[in-house]
């Protein structure tokens, strides 16, 4: 069965060369697309509900949660501009409000979106604010399991 494989694809070559480089350059370029879904799948399965901390985006947050960005971006109070980019550390520096204070704003525009759409709210987690400038550590990525 493999011999016969063999030759097809020696046939194939010999007579179709475009084609079979296209053929090839196509599943490649399918098996890329499968990957690369299937790692989004996962990664978004595996970071729901996560706690908001500075160096999230708006998106971030809208994708964790499970809303809509514009539920997140009118509790920031940013204007509808189109996708905002800068992390909720430098949102607060430059509007000049508490992030602790953004991040609860936030969390109370989710529980609402939540109760209008009438999924049962369950417990949000509490944000895990690091001072701007820091990464989370590892120990606090190692105790948030899903």
């Amino acid at each position: 069965m493999a011999a016969g494989a063999v030759a097809t694809l020696k046939r194939l070559w010999r007579h179709n060369r475009w084609l079979t480089i296209a053929f090839a350059l196509t599943l490649t370029l399918a098996l890329v697309f499968i990957i690369r879904a299937g790692v989004f799948f996962v990664y978004w399965q595996q970071h729901r509900d996560e706690p908001i901390e500075g160096w999230m985006t708006v998106r971030y947050i809208a994708r964790s949660y499970r809303v809509d960005p514009k539920i997140v971006r009118d509790a920031v109070g940013l204007p509808e501009t189109g996708p905002d980019r800068r992390p909720l550390v430098r949102i607060a520096r430059e509007d000049g409000k508490p992030l602790d204070e953004m991040t609860t704003g936030i969390l109370q525009a989710i529980r609402a979106d939540r109760a209008a759409r009438g999924q049962p709210g369950g417990t949000l987690p509490a944000p895990a604010l690091s001072p701007p400038g820091t990464a989370p550590s590892a120990s606090s990525q190692s105790s948030r399991q899903p």
